[in-house]
């Protein structure tokens, strides 16, 4: 099984695993099964939804992906955010609204904890559109694998995946125009945009929805260590730690997603960025857990290689995310551990391959990772 981009998708090409996502010009969720032979009508979909890529079945490979989300519990987050968000801008969040994010956040606990020393798979949330609810949901799972990296507990891990599923429902409240800007906002807008954590987190605080921890993560996810973020301006110790974890997810997900003022960019600059922010927008030890827990370049990727060729990464390493194992194309058996081999320190991975992976011998034989 090879993880290939939507631009190299090509029809007859068959699902490896199923893939979840939303057809803006249908006003419909269209749901794809492992073996399901790709057409170019299904292609088109795919691309016109923004999807990353799928799983494609390939007889040539021998890779055992694992999921690290389950899609049926990923369509119940979406559809109970959906909910949330309708009642919200109807002017009321229910009890029975956050009962259901409460139950869903617990299932992503589960599903996570069953598998707590696999990376989060970029692309397992990354399989839909609808920009403000699966941001919630990519950053809730993230927030939670970070989490997990550093020991929190139950409670605190169910506070801080509420927190994150409900963290840009003040966004809803916001003019979409403002939202969908593609030139730079005007202060008078910024200030609009600026307002939404205060918005979602009163709301749920005050109809005694949310315990204040979320209250507190919520709010405060878009302060920055330095004290230059907002809405107060908070430095260090004055942020709660769900708001710093969740400013490390909130940033990487917006990076590597399509929005109408920008183009996404690569998984391995985003986390570059985050690091690169540490000690001033980001907290060190959150930072540290988030490139642990995060492969930016899933096993089964065909990746562009700094020395020309290109190879399909087989292995990650939470130390070290960049520089994962990879499978040498047309040749093999020949294998660059980018990581431990010091022969190999000068080879990086220069992006994601855009070969058009359906031609014959262009997909390595790889060994089984387990």
């Amino acid at each position: 099984m090879i993880f290939v981009s939507s631009a190299n998708l090509v029809p007859g090409m068959c699902l490896g695993r199923n893939i979840n996502f939303y057809d803006a010009n249908t006003y419909a969720a269209v749901g794809l099964k492992a073996g399901t032979k790709l057409t170019d009508v299904i292609i088109t979909q795919m691309k016109r939804a923004d999807v990353d890529g799928a799983y494609i079945d390939d007889a040539k490979s021998e890779i055992r992906v694992i999921s690290s989300i389950n899609s049926e519990i990923k369509n119940e987050a979406l559809s109970g955010v959906k909910n949330l968000a309708n009642d919200f801008m109807s002017g009321g969040v229910t009890g029975d609204d956050v009962e259901e994010i409460k139950d869903t956040t617990e299932k992503l606990i589960d599903n996570l904890s069953a598998s707590s020393d696999i990376m989060v798979n970029i692309a397992d949330i990354k399989m839909y559109d609808d920009y403000t609810f699966h941001h919630s949901l990519s950053v809730s799972i993230m927030a939670l694998a970070i989490g997990m990296e550093m020991g929190l507990n139950h409670q605190e891990l169910n506070e801080l995946g509420l927190s994150g599923l409900l963290h840009d429902i003040g966004k809803v409240s916001i003019p979409i125009e403002i939202i969908n800007k593609p030139g730079r906002l005007t202060q008078e807008e910024f200030g609009i945009v600026k307002m939404h954590p205060v918005h979602a987190a009163n709301h749920l605080l005050e109809r005694r929805l949310v315990p204040p921890n979320c209250y507190y993560g919520i709010v405060g996810h878009h302060e920055k260590v330095d004290g230059t973020g907002y809405p107060k301006g908070l430095k260090s110790d004055e942020i709660h730690l769900y708001a710093k974890i969740l400013a490390v997810a909130d940033v990487f997900d917006a990076l590597t997603s399509q929005r109408p003022y920008r183009t996404p960019s690569p998984p391995s600059e985003a986390i570059e960025y985050i690091m690169g922010g540490t000690g001033s927008h980001f907290d060190e030890q959150c930072v540290r857990a988030f490139i642990r827990k995060v492969a930016p370049y899933p096993v089964g990727t065909v990746v562009q290689l700094s020395n020309g060729e290109t190879a399909t990464v087989m292995a990650n390493f939470p130390d070290q995310p960049l520089r994962p194992t990879v499978a040498v194309t047309g040749r093999p058996g020949v294998y660059y551990d980018l990581y431990h081999d010091m022969n190999c320190l000068s080879i990086v991975i220069t992006g994601i391959c855009d070969t058009k992976l359906a031609e014959e011998n262009k997909t390595p034989k790889a060994v089984q990772v387990k």
